[in-house]
């Protein structure tokens, strides 16, 4: 009898000796948190595992999870070189090694006679990982540098892919992606479930929650589902520390950090017609408010919480080089990165930033939103 989907997830577990865990470089919280719900699941079916994210710094307000100081910034040592020498036609009594000029010399002295460099081979090892699980990704280009530089390793090893996202690309040899549910971590929740329920844990269950939360904002987004709801209530009752994740998500905003928002709050536009809105920010708010270099995703998760019916949000802003810059959000329905393809835009089809070479704010302004409608036509 053929395997379902999460019995050949777990399968490919467990034949697995060291697994990596992985997700995308501009990572959501629900990436974060489901990466480490996965690699805690791991550790207690036994399983050697390492969480590599690019250039991961971990963003304060998730700091309070456990095992965020496992994540590795990028791939590295992926395959040993291995030097063979076939010793049925003589013993080596002792080696040793030094660099010199940018080269690595070995020394090999023999118990008697003399070695041989016909009896000496080289290869290239295995892949110290033997499986790849992906979380809340939707391609192997969201990656970054750890699938840049790495992509015959990707290409040669397993992948399991586990995403909610429309924009899933399937680039899984195992695909686990349910369009349906609200986070990557309630994914990772049912995969539990089903397989050992109590393999779930405080630590796992925090963790999972913590997913949840951010990616639905705390369950006010419209595709909250009463499963979902249900699946917080057992994450709690299995000791998810729902007040330990709510005073980090949302009661650590400063004062000034607040009145950044009402300032992009009063300055909403927005045009029915495209279900777009857009605000800005002047280089004088921000110093106003000594807040020279704020985390500015925060307000644009602010804008989707208060622009429910907009599917394009844009917020504009003067920086310290006296250009534009933008973030750009979309929803399912647009790609970002197309939408702001004028300005060579960098990012995901659903959070992309560019920068205009222009000091105007207005000008650059109008540029942006007729760019992005022309684009949207």
């Amino acid at each position: 009898m053929s395997l379902n989907i999460n019995q050949q997830i777990f399968e490919q577990i467990k034949n697995s000796q060291k697994i990596l865990i992985t997700f995308k470089q501009s990572f959501s919280g629900d990436a974060l948190s489901s990466s480490l719900a996965i690699f805690l699941l791991l550790k207690k079916l036994n399983k050697q595992a390492d969480i590599v994210c690019q250039n991961f710094i971990v963003p304060k307000n998730f700091s309070f999870l456990t095992q965020t100081d496992q994540i590795k910034t990028g791939l590295a040592s992926l395959k040993n070189f291995v030097i063979t020498l076939d010793l049925t036609k003589g013993k080596v009594k002792n080696f040793s090694y030094d660099i010199k000029d940018n080269a690595l010399n070995i020394y090999l002295t023999p118990e008697s006679g003399n070695l041989d460099e016909k009896n000496i081979r080289f290869k290239s090892g295995t892949y110290k990982y033997d499986l790849i699980i992906t979380l809340d990704s939707d391609s192997l280009e969201s990656l970054g540098q750890a699938y840049e530089q790495n992509t015959d390793f990707f290409y040669n090893t397993p992948i399991i892919n586990i995403d909610h996202s429309p924009e899933n690309e399937q680039y899984g040899q195992i695909n686990l992606i349910e369009l349906t549910k609200t986070s990557t971590a309630e994914i990772v929740f049912d995969l539990i479930e089903q397989y050992d329920i109590n393999l779930l844990d405080q630590e796992i269950a925090t963790c999972l929650l913590c997913g949840m939360i951010a990616k639905t904002k705390s369950f006010k987004t419209s595709n909250v589902t009463p499963r979902a709801l249900n699946i917080a209530s057992q994450l709690i009752l299995n000791g998810a520390d729902r007040d330990l994740i709510i005073q980090h998500l949302y009661r650590t905003k400063s004062i000034n950090t607040l009145k950044l928002w009402g300032k992009v709050l009063a300055r909403i536009k927005n045009d029915p017609n495209y279900k777009m809105v857009w605000s800005y920010l002047t280089q004088k708010d921000l110093i106003e408010l000594n807040m020279q270099n704020p985390d500015l995703s925060e307000v644009i998760e602010e804008l989707i919480i208060s622009s429910p019916e907009a599917e394009i949000i844009i917020l504009l802003f003067e920086n310290e080089k006296h250009t534009i810059s933008g973030l750009l959000y979309s929803s399912k329905s647009y790609d970002s990165l197309f939408l702001a393809k004028t300005f060579n835009p960098i990012g995901t089809k659903t959070f992309a930033t560019f920068e205009i070479k222009k000091s105007d704010l207005a000008e650059a302004g109008k540029e942006v939103i007729e760019s992005i409608k022309n684009n949207i036509k």
